[in-house]
C-alpha cells in the first residue's frame, strides 16, 4: 500500500494552484499520527529535491515536526509490564531446588534486557545515514531548516548513533566558519547536543565537547556572536571543569592548566562570563 505522503502528493497534483500542499500533507500526517520509515524517506526525498508542495509557508515546520516524530518520538523508551517488575519467587525457589537436586539449572530462554530493548528501539546508523546523505548532498553548510531538524532531534531523544552526532558537530562548525558568525540557531543546536538527553555526558560536558566550544569561541570575534553564546559557553565549560572530572564542585590543578591553555588567546565576552560563572558556583559550594 502506498504511504500517506505519496497519496497526499498524488492528491495535490489534482488540486488548483491555490491549494496548499503543506496543508494536505499535514492533514494526511494526522490520519494515524505515526511517521513510518517509507513516509520519512519520502519527505526527505522531497526536501532533497527541492520539490516542495505548493503553499510554501509552513513546509519547514512540517518537515521538522515529521523528522522529529520519526527519529525521536516513535522510539519511546521501553517499559516493563507489572508482571515483569514483580519477581516470581515461587518459580525462582523451584529453579533453585532443581539446581540443588540435579546440580544444574534447567535451560531457560533468556529474556531481552532493558538495554537490549532500548537499543532495538534506537536510531540505527543506517537510518541516520539516510538523513545525513540528504542534508550533506549540497555541502556541509546546512540551511536553517536542516539545522532546526538536528536541534529538535538532539533535544528530544536519549540515544543517537555516532555517525549522526559526528555529522551534527561537523555541520555546526561548517555553518559557523562559513560566515564567521555564531547565530542563535547555531547556539540552539550546540546546546541541544551538549546538554540534551542524548549528550555524551549529560550536563557534565565532556572534554571533546569543551574543546569544540573553545575552538568556536576563538574562531569568531565577539561582534559576530549572538549574545546567547556567552551564556552557553560559560555553562558548558563551567560544567565541564566542575562536574566532568574527579573533583566535583572545584577546579583542580590539571583542569586549571587546561583552562589556561584554552583561554590563552585573550579574554572574550564568553570567557568573562565563564569566570563569573565559576566564581558563583565555587562560592556557592564552599
Amino acid at each position: 500500500m502506498a504511504n500517506w505522503v505519496s497519496r497526499a502528493l498524488a492528491d495535490i497534483e489534482t488540486q488548483t494552484e491555490n491549494a496548499s500542499g503543506v496543508a494536505a500533507l499535514r492533514a494526511a500526517m494526522m490520519q494515524d499520527g505515526v511517521i513510518r520509515q517509507a513516509e520519512a524517506k519520502t519527505l526527505i526525498a522531497i526536501h532533497r529535491a527541492g520539490k516542495r508542495p505548493s503553499g510554501e509557508a509552513g513546509w519547514a515546520d512540517l518537515f521538522v515536526e515529521a523528522m522529529t516524530d520519526y527519529y525521536a518520538l516513535t522510539r519511546e523508551v521501553p517499559h516493563y509490564s507489572e508482571d515483569e517488575l514483580n519477581p516470581n519467587w515461587c518459580h525462582a525457589i523451584k529453579r533453585t531446588l532443581d539446581a540443588l537436586a540435579f546440580d544444574a539449572l534447567p535451560d531457560v530462554a533468556a529474556e531481552p534486557t532493558y538495554n537490549e530493548r532500548l537499543a532495538a528501539l534506537g536510531v540505527t546508523e543506517a537510518d541516520a545515514q539516510v538523513l545525513i546523505d540528504a542534508f550533506a548532498a549540497d555541502g556541509m553548510v546546512l540551511d536553517a531548516t536542516e539545522l532546526r531538524v538536528l536541534t529538535a532531534l538532539f533535544a528530544r531523544a536519549n540515544v543517537y548513533p555516532a555517525n549522526l552526532r559526528s555529522f551534527a558537530w561537523r555541520a555546526v562548525q561548517a555553518s559557523v566558519l562559513a560566515d564567521n558568525t555564531i547565530q542563535a540557531h547555531e547556539v540552539n543546536l550546540i546546546r541541544s547536543m551538549i546538554m540534551g538527553p542524548a549528550s555524551l555526558s549529560g550536563v557534565a560536558v565532556d572534554r571533546v565537547e569543551a574543546d569544540l566550544l573553545c575552538a568556536l569561541d576563538q574562531a569568531v570575534s565577539d561582534a559576530q556572536k549572538n549574545p546567547s553564546w556567552a551564556t552557553l559557553f560559560a555553562q558548558g565549560i563551567g560544567n565541564h571543569v566542575l562536574f566532568a572530572g574527579g573533583t566535583p564542585g572545584r577546579v583542580d590543578a590539571s583542569e586549571r592548566i587546561w583552562l589556561n591553555e584554552k583561554l590563552s588567546h585573550g579574554p572574550t565576552a564568553a570567557t568573562k562570563a565563564l569566570e563569573a560563572f565559576l566564581a558563583a558556583e565555587i562560592s556557592s559550594n564552599a
